[in-house]
């Protein structure tokens, strides 16, 4: 058994078996403390801009140091192909033939390349950010995370909707809070056509003034108003205009006056009419009468 190779130059000999191993633990173990000083540090700047009163958008936080970390490694992965003499040819090689290696590289990674350059651009431009309410066809949301590959979308129902970043880049997302978040809540009735409209526009906006989920008259950009919107086949509709602070508060409003109107016009003897159809069977019709001229003839 060789035991000079065990011997303590060798720890410092790139060149030896020994030596790599000792420049691999080092270079992970240097990799990991810089990353987390950096990430102390990132996380540190947040604190102190947000006791400064500057706003923070975490979403632009969470991206960097996603970044970091990946940009952390691979640089240490250069360092160790560089320093260590069995990889430093295989790494010129592909230094050389780095216009042949980008396009094995792209076309072998063009899915993840393609979901990180659309991250990026989603940290920059930002259309979408943590804690976003959002609407992707009929899920409705918050934002949850915004990582390299993909963005987290924590639907109502506490399901974690996975999309990729390149799909969120070329897609056409509801945003509802991405500038003001107050939205103006629309909800329908329907009443006969024997119900006065006055009558009907006060029960409503009656029941609109104790919403508790609408937003407060001093901050309102207008107060609730009712529009008669259609004259149905059964009934006259009626539409009830009221601002809302933000979606959550639109939905849980919403459900509010379905609810409060109903008890109210049951209350005041308004009726929410429904579709009447009327039945005929054909045993019940009279017997079809005969033709006049037909009946001459028989005559005749």
């Amino acid at each position: 058994m060789h035991w000079d190779w065990f011997e303590p130059k060798h720890l410092l000999d790139p060149s030896t078996g020994l030596g790599m191993i000792a420049l691999a633990v080092g270079l992970f173990i240097a990799t990991w403390v810089i990353s987390r000083l950096l990430g102390q540090l990132l996380k540190r700047s947040q604190w102190v801009m947000g006791h400064l009163g500057r706003k923070v958008d975490p979403t632009i936080i969470a991206f960097t140091m996603r970044l970091k970390t990946v940009l952390i490694y691979l640089g240490a992965m250069v360092v160790y192909a560089s320093l260590v003499p069995q990889l430093r040819g295989l790494f010129g090689t592909l230094v050389a033939g780095a216009g042949i290696t980008a396009v094995v590289v792209g076309f072998a990674a063009k899915g993840t390349l393609a979901n990180l350059v659309a991250g990026f651009s989603l940290a920059v431009y930002r259309p979408i950010r943590i804690g976003d309410k959002v609407t992707r066809e009929e899920h409705y949301g918050t934002v949850e995370d915004i990582t390299l590959r993909h963005t987290i979308v924590r639907t109502w129902e506490n399901k974690r909707l996975i999309i990729p970043n390149e799909k969120i880049d070329s897609m056409i997302l509801l945003n509802h809070s991405i500038i003001d978040p107050k939205i103006l809540c629309r909800v329908e009735f329907g009443v006969s056509y024997d119900t006065k409209i006055d009558l009907a526009r006060r029960l409503i906006l009656d029941e609109a003034q104790r919403c508790p989920h609408r937003m407060p008259a001093a901050t309102a950009p207008e107060q609730p108003w009712v529009k008669v919107i259609s004259h149905g086949d059964f009934s006259i509709g009626l539409r009830l205009y009221m601002w809302c602070p933000n979606m959550d508060e639109y939905w849980s409003a919403r459900w509010w006056m379905l609810e409060m109107v109903k008890k109210r016009f049951d209350a005041e003897g308004v009726e929410i009419p429904f579709p009447y159809r009327t039945l005929v069977y054909k045993k019940d019709l009279p017997p079809p009468r005969q033709n006049s001229g037909d009946e001459g003839e028989k005559t005749t």
